[in-house]
Parts: structure tokens; sequence; C-alpha cells
């Protein structure tokens, strides 16, 4: 039987707890959203899937990185589970003029199952928040998922950036 069901990213600075931005590119880069960080800021990642599934394993642009569940309130009156990384964007080089880069997550989750999500990314200046902070705030990028019978991989149906 085929398994459905909703993946939510969202992306946290870490020490003030707001949001990202992120703008509409249209078809000017590969995505046709991009997200806007700080270079040399920390993040918190999280991720929520509905129905509650559990993740193994992350990578995160090919290192493996610890991944926490949190204890929501929620996930004990909805059928849904949260988990957390920490994301730095140290070393991380500044994008250029009319350039973007990718954040790729690969998820491990239960039952051997992989997924693959990939994150269009501007990387502004420590410090700079003019340009960081055009567009709207997101509140995460949701992904409606499919994982089909004897497939051991997640199919994106749709993915929704708000």
């Amino acid at each position: 039987m085929d398994t459905n069901f909703k993946l939510s990213v969202r992306l946290i600075e870490r020490d003030s707890r707001k949001a990202v931005f992120y703008k509409h590119d249209g078809q000017r880069f590969e995505q046709t959203h991009t997200v806007k960080m700080n270079a040399d800021k920390e993040y918190d990642i999280m991720f929520t899937l509905n129905p509650a599934m559990g993740i193994e394993k992350l990578l995160l642009n090919g290192e493996a990185h610890k991944i926490d569940r949190c204890h929501d309130n929620n996930d004990k009156y909805e059928d849904t589970r949260t988990y957390v990384t920490h994301y730095e964007t140290v070393s991380v080089d500044v994008c250029k003029r009319g350039k973007r880069r990718e954040l790729l997550f690969v998820l491990e989750l239960e039952n051997g199952v992989y997924m693959k999500v990939s994150v269009q990314c501007k990387v502004y200046k420590f410090g700079e928040t003019t340009h960081c902070s055009w567009g709207q705030q997101l509140a995460g990028i949701e992904l409606d998922c499919k994982i089909e019978k004897c497939q051991n991989y997640v199919q994106i149906l749709q993915e929704k950036y708000f």
C-alpha cells in the first residue's frame, strides 16, 4: 500500500528565534524560491512529519548531522513528530550577485526509506539586514510526499512555501 505524508521544514535564527526570509525568484534560477541567510550565523532547522514517522539519520550537504526529536505539546494531540538539527553558516561563502547555493537534506526515514530535499539559498555577509530581510518571513516549506509500495525512496508531489 502507498503511504502519503506531509513534511514541513522550518528555518529559524538560533539567537533571535525568528524565521528566516524568502522570496519568489520565478524561473531565474534552478528553483523558484530563495531562502535568505547570513554567513557566520547559527540556525535551527525543524522537520515535522504528519502522520508521525521517525527520522533515523540526516545528511546536510553531505555531512552527517545530529537530529533530535522535539517533544512538542502538539505531538500529544496530533499524529505528528518534530525533529530539530543545528546548522551553522560559519565558513560558508557569501553568494555573489545573481548566484545561489543549494542546501541539500537527505533524510533516512524509518524502515530504510530515503528522502532528498533541496532548498535554494542566498547567503549574505554577517550582519547584513537590508537584503536578507526582503521578501516574506518563511513560516515553513510544506512538502506533500508519497512512498509507493515496495519502494525505498520518497516522491515529492507538491512543494509550498508559506
